[in-house]
């Protein structure tokens, strides 16, 4: 009996190795090499887009919306923030497509403020639609192809007040924004991103509670989650109507999420199932025409929503960071998310280029669609890192062109520093640094790389 228990126990632990091997395999410890990174990067293919990226409540000033009142509430942002002025990029466009210039980018992507385009439910402001319109010709005086994004993270306060993403007609007075938006802009827009980051939207205003509207419910971020794939599909609908050759996708945070420790099994069951929750389910559930959100803790959500289906042109990759996740049963959600090993940034993300080449690779095999990189950055106050961080995710990007994966454009977080969210001002993204009091832009030691890694530039 004790040798067969023994026999029983050896096999047990045969397969358990076995498991964590085939995990392993699938998913390697990739790296590159020095000799690899020194290399001269080969040409970007045709019609490339190298851009930069920002976001209108975080560059422009003055806006009133939910983010604006949630930074009243103390203890909301790092240091008592506000976004205030920002960097007054609502003053100062025509110098900032200048700087985009000096840079040698060739593509920009920004998003328009919806509380300033509808103040009030069905109002819209007319000096405010051309405003933006007269950004869209800066640009195409310049030769710089703008990407427009119709909701990054901030709403109406008209719409805050009933629900935000939850309330039941948010995806319906969303449609009719983004249809308008696209009536008045169209013209000028080559590239829609539809929403930006509704994962990062689902889980740090409904989950960790830490973003507008400060809740801790799985079931509300769950409600959330149906609230903003409906709300796409709508849009989708609504901007091919008055563009009709529009090219639509959506801004997905992607996190390479690896097992606390290679050799344990639940980790990787746990690493895996996190990953399709926060970085495919959005992007999955247009493939299938379903709302489809299955992960512990959160209600499962099996529901047809047919207009889905066929509503993303490209897949827009959001990349930064490598964590990696353990079993925990004494901690909250009986997980604990820690950086991965190697060098960090200023918020503690770690630095971890190999991941933007496994997330563009996994992306391809999963939905075959067109992707651009419509983000990726560091947080470097001293901007000395920048230069290096920016050359080894270029070679991320070109190694997937040359695997085969159509990636069509990279657009670099940010064009300048600006208020990083619950960050406030303290993390500096930017190519530029904007200097308090003057915000002045000064170009850092990251301009100059971006510059020299350019796709050559037309007469």
């Amino acid at each position: 009996m004790i040798r067969k228990l023994g026999a029983l126990g050896l096999g047990l632990g045969a397969l358990w190795l076995l498991a964590c091997a085939y995990f392993a395999f699938q998913e390697p410890d990739l790296r590159f090499s020095a000799e690899e990174l020194r290399r001269p990067l080969p040409a970007w293919p045709p019609g490339f887009l190298w851009g930069t990226a920002t976001a209108a409540h975080q560059v422009e000033g003055g806006n009133r919306n939910d983010w604006s009142r949630f930074e009243e509430q103390p203890g909301r942002i790092a240091h008592g923030d506000r976004s205030g002025l920002a960097v007054d990029h609502w003053h100062r466009m025509a110098e900032d497509v200048a700087r985009m210039r000096d840079v040698k980018a060739n593509a920009y992507r920004f998003s328009v403020e919806w509380s300033r385009l509808e103040p009030r439910e069905g109002e819209w402001d007319d000096a405010a639609f051309g405003r933006y319109r007269e950004l869209l010709g800066l640009l195409r005086e310049a030769r710089i192809t703008p990407m427009v994004t119709l909701l990054h993270f901030t709403l109406p306060q008209w719409l805050a007040d009933r629900g935000g993403v939850r309330a039941p007609d948010f995806p319906l007075r969303f449609s009719h924004f983004a249809g308008e938006a696209a009536r008045r802009l169209g013209r000028e827009v080559d590239l829609w991103c539809v929403l930006n980051e509704p994962n990062v939207h689902m889980y740090l205003g409904y989950v960790e509670g830490v973003w507008p509207p400060g809740r801790k419910s799985p079931a509300e971020a769950a409600e959330a989650f149906a609230g903003l794939l409906r709300a796409h599909a709508l849009a989708a609908r609504a901007v091919r109507t008055h563009d009709p050759g529009a090219q639509l996708g959506v801004a997905q945070n992607l996190i390479v999420l690896e097992p606390g420790s290679r050799w344990s099994l639940p980790d990787w069951l746990l690493a895996r199932g996190a990953a399709d929750a926060f970085n495919w389910a959005f992007y999955d559930s247009i493939q299938a025409g379903r709302i489809r959100l299955r992960s512990p803790g959160f209600p499962t959500l099996d529901l047809p929503l047919p207009e889905l289906a066929g509503s993303a042109d490209y897949f827009g990759a959001n990349y930064y960071r490598r964590d990696l996740i353990r079993l925990a049963p004494s901690a909250p959600g009986f997980f604990e998310i820690r950086p991965g090993p190697g060098p960090r940034n200023d918020l503690g993300w770690e630095i971890y280029p190999e991941g933007l080449l496994r997330v563009l690779r996994q992306a391809w095999a999963r939905y075959r669609m067109p992707i651009y990189v419509t983000e990726n950055g560091i947080a470097d106050e001293k901007g000395g890192v920048r230069p290096s961080y920016l050359r080894a995710h270029a070679y991320a990007t070109a190694r997937a062109i040359a695997e085969g994966v159509p990636v069509k454009g990279y657009f670099h977080w940010s064009l300048m520093d600006n208020f990083e969210w619950a960050e406030g001002f303290a993390a500096r993204f930017g190519l530029y640094r904007v200097e308090p009091g003057t915000l002045d832009r000064i170009p850092t030691p990251g301009a100059g790389a971006f510059a020299d890694l350019a796709p050559p530039q037309g007469p």
